[in-house]
């Protein structure tokens, strides 16, 4: 398995590098590339092999089959996290008009899941940090134009009415943990784990 992951994230630096397409790539594998793009695409190669996520390298990472921008300034969106929008659709019938709210919203993942889904609801997003409020908001402008009210500030504070759901993900590794300094977490801000 792990050889396999290997081999797509190969793949996914060579089209980051060449700026192409995973179908490119097979059509014209064997038919080499310049020296400047051998260099890119080596340079890209180091800097996953030092440990880097593949999706800060790439700048993106997909979600509930949404494509999403990411960067050093988010957590990277994890596939266990779409439990938690599994579980906000189940308690939101589809149809209903209602107010939801995602706390920390950090790429703007959940609220952009539970938008899509559920267009009838009214979907507020809160982040903490205006650099990850500036990748929320430019994911949802790209991908849900007008869908999602974000606001700036810690948690609840920043929010006003009544809500039907209260959806997060909030940090939950502490401080000295030692997987702190184990894979993507020792490229992820440190406040969001």
């Amino acid at each position: 398995e792990s050889f396999e992951a290997g081999n797509l994230e190969a793949e996914l630096l060579l089209c980051r590098g060449l700026n192409v397409n995973r179908a490119w790539i097979y059509a014209h594998g064997p038919d080499g590339v310049s020296s400047d793009l051998a260099e890119t695409y080596a340079a890209l190669l180091q800097r996953r092999q030092s440990g880097e996520p593949l999706a800060y390298i790439t700048g993106e990472r997909e979600f509930w089959s949404l494509v999403l921008q990411v960067t050093p300034d988010v957590l990277i969106p994890r596939p266990e996290t779409e439990l938690l929008v599994e579980t906000a659709l189940e308690l939101l019938p589809a149809d209903t008009a209602c107010r939801v709210a995602d706390l920390g919203t950090g790429s703007g993942a959940v609220a952009l899941a539970i938008a899509g889904e559920r267009p009838a609801c009214e979907v507020h997003a809160t982040e903490l940090s205006e650099a990850a409020l500036a990748v929320a908001r430019a994911n949802a402008q790209r991908l849900a134009p007008g869908r999602i009210h974000f606001h700036h500030g810690s948690w609840c504070a920043p929010l006003r009415g009544v809500f039907r759901l209260v959806v997060g993900n909030p940090p939950y590794v502490e401080r000295g943990d030692p997987h702190l300094q184990r894979g993507d977490c020792r490229y992820e801000p440190r406040t969001a784990l």
